[in-house]
């Protein structure tokens, strides 16, 4: 408040207690001027403290928001410095290229497109940023009776935590182990640290490969995201993946997974070295028409990356695809993009109609294979793949850990192979 409005309130009830302290005898027969004088100066007393009080509490509210406008000056200005230092990485990256290529004319060309990728993940982090920021309180709050449920079957992201070589991964933690319902203070610790990931862009990219059968040369390799905390610990999919959903981070996540496959495709395409990436579409990702619009402009601004891209999104996702999702998929596959079914629950799949979709993988489950001396089981398979075979829809079996499921699937015939056998999941500067 103004000083003059203190001014003006202290005279207003000082005024108003020496009334009371002068007329109350008058108003009250029996009273003294003595129990006058105590009546008004009590009340100026009490007014006087009442006043005091709401002053305070002004001060502190004002107080506070200059508080929060410093903190949000010294995000923007942490903000901004993270970003300079990244496009001075993306020029020096640029000139290290062209140092390597050899090409005289080309240092122009290279700059441009590093410096593209920078604005469009600066781009795609700041707009996710806020629509988490906003959302994320009352997500949270709606969410707060929930079971944390975790996604080990419904994601292809295993548990990922370096080994003494800092580059292979563990396998996926079994599904007793993952962390479901825990403390509240626990679950917004979690929460904070996968905020801060996403903020200073500490997401890895993690690749295993995919082999052709049965001569086991890899041929592609399946993308996976892993976050690394402040402190350099790794977070756990199972940890984060329900926790991130609630929040509203988990577009977030897919796309800079996206954007990370996109980045190694050009590195490996400026080697002079040709192999396909398969990277997760889920269901946000196709969604956010906003952040896949933009992503499908970019690719086809960027059309010599396409044919080394394979998006694949689950079977219960295929009939979830809306109308807008459908027309970018339309369009990344006229760019030379394939698509790739995973998480198949039902084998009762029409070849013709996924290669409408422009399916051109599917994978399924090495635990198919298991259910020994159930016939049935191993003639669907059989037919399942001779339909497949006729829409020219190649089979990767996934999963695969030991050398006798890969005698067993030889009998049928199968295109590709993935699971630990042929490679755990690796850093990608360590395929590179």
């Amino acid at each position: 408040m103004p000083a003059l409005l203190h001014v003006f309130l202290l005279c207003c009830y000082g005024a108003t207690a020496a009334a009371v302290a002068s007329l109350l005898p008058s108003w009250v027969p029996g009273t003294s001027a003595g129990e006058g004088l105590m009546a008004g100066g009590l009340l100026f007393l009490a007014v006087a403290l009442l006043h005091e009080c709401l002053a305070r509490c002004s001060r502190q509210v004002q107080f506070a928001q200059e508080l929060r406008a410093l903190r949000r000056s010294h995000s923007e200005l942490e903000d901004d410095l993270t970003w300079t230092r990244r496009e001075v990485q993306a020029v020096r990256e640029a000139l290290e290229a062209l140092a390597h290529s050899g090409r005289a004319g080309a240092g122009g060309a290279l700059a441009d497109e590093v410096v593209t990728e920078v604005r469009l993940l600066k781009t795609l982090v700041g707009r996710l940023a806020v629509h988490a920021a906003r959302d994320a309180d009352a997500v949270q709050s709606a969410a707060a009776g929930r079971t944390a449920a975790v996604r080990a079957a419904a994601t292809p992201l295993a548990a990922q935590s370096r080994t003494a070589g800092g580059a292979t991964l563990s396998r996926p933690l079994p599904a007793g182990r993952a962390l479901r319902d825990g403390p509240d203070q626990e679950r917004r610790g979690l929460l904070s640290q996968v905020r801060e990931a996403l903020r200073d862009d500490r997401i890895e990219l993690v690749l295993q490969p995919v082999v052709s059968l049965p001569q086991r040369k890899r041929r592609f390799y399946e993308c996976f995201s892993r976050l690394t905390a402040a402190d350099g610990s790794k977070l756990v999919p199972e940890q984060y993946i329900a926790l991130a959903e609630q929040a509203g981070l988990i577009t977030a996540i897919d796309n800079m997974l996206l954007f990370r496959c996109i980045q190694l495709v050009r590195k490996i395409q400026r080697k002079n070295q040709s192999i396909g990436f398969f990277c997760n579409l889920s269901l946000h990702t196709l969604g956010d028409d906003d952040f896949f619009a933009d992503f499908v402009d970019f690719l086809e601004s960027n059309a010599e990356l396409a044919p080394d891209l394979v998006f694949e999104f689950a079977q219960d996702d295929l009939a979830q695809i809306g109308p807008v999702a459908s027309r970018h998929l339309d369009r990344l596959a006229m760019l030379g993009c394939r698509f790739s079914l995973d998480q198949v629950r039902s084998l009762d799949l029409d070849p013709p109609e996924l290669l409408r979709r422009h399916i051109r993988f599917v994978k399924l489950d090495a635990g198919r294979f298991h259910a020994e001396g159930d016939d049935e089981v191993h003639a669907r398979l059989r037919a399942l793949k001779a339909r497949l075979d006729a829409s020219r829809i190649d089979l990767i079996v996934e999963k695969i850990e030991s050398e006798e499921t890969v005698v067993a699937l030889l009998d049928y015939g199968f295109d590709y192979g993935q699971g630990y056998l042929f490679g755990e999941p690796r850093l990608a500067r360590s395929e590179g």
